[in-house]
């Protein structure tokens, strides 16, 4: 995937580009994107075009960046998987983008709840790398776009049960920074469920944590700790063997 950024950062004049299209070594997918020839870029390499924009926070993340850190190994992958990238609210995909053959797996989530350049890394992609979410903030984007129902709480709980090797230095600084009262109690329920180790290497008494409770799951149990409501355990039939 290519960009008149990318091509600007190379040398290349906009005329040259002009050419190379009309000589068919490059094809045209939207305003100042291209491929080459009739190739189609996978979704890596699309999202890395939309990175060379000048300012652009879009990045993968959440669910889609721990996946790519190799956190995420026994969800369920394949050609149908949501690809979860983030913005800045008023950021935008352009036309071009949401042409491409499986744009509809995108969900793009704009939210200003972190600042837009804490805690990303480089990905590399083979024959490049874009701008992904580290391991710590995926965890916390992974909670603000996952729906907190009995199933998504359970899917959080299991995938949280791979974390503990986050970064307690890292992740204090994104508690500190991360305007969601419901994402920091959840993570640090859920940190706490599993006994992380990072858990217990946090300052809370730098982090806003908000007042009253946080009805998650209508209808659920209360943590008394971090007042947000989860899903009951499932109760043990008294004749189960």
């Amino acid at each position: 995937m290519l960009t008149h950024a990318w091509f600007k950062a190379q040398g290349i004049s906009p005329g040259l580009v002009t050419y190379y299209v009309r000589s068919g070594w490059l094809r045209r997918l939207g305003e100042g994107a291209f491929v080459l020839k009739s190739g189609l870029p996978d979704w890596l390499g699309a999202v890395f075009g939309l990175q060379q924009k000048p300012g652009t926070n879009l990045h993968p993340g959440g669910r889609t960046a721990l996946e790519l850190s190799g956190l995420a190994h026994f969800l369920p992958l394949g050609e149908q998987a949501p690809l979860y990238l983030f913005s800045r609210t008023g950021e935008w995909v352009p036309l071009w983008f949401r042409h491409l053959p499986w744009a509809g797996r995108v969900r793009h989530v704009t939210t200003n709840f972190l600042p837009p350049d804490l805690a990303l890394r480089e990905h590399d992609a083979g024959n490049f790398s874009l701008r992904v979410s580290t391991p710590e903030r995926a965890a916390l984007e992974l909670l603000l776009h996952q729906t907190v129902d009995e199933a998504g709480y359970d899917d959080a709980r299991l995938l949280f049960e791979g974390l503990g090797s986050l970064r307690p230095e890292l992740l204090q600084t994104l508690l500190e920074q991360c305007s969601s009262v419901k994402v920091k109690r959840l993570l640090l329920h859920l940190g706490e469920l599993h006994q992380h180790a990072w858990l217990h290497q946090l300052d809370l008494t730098k982090v806003t944590l908000g007042s009253g409770k946080r009805v998650l799951v209508r209808g659920g149990r209360l943590d008394p700790k971090y007042l947000i409501t989860v899903p009951a355990p499932a109760e043990i039939p008294a004749d189960a063997p």
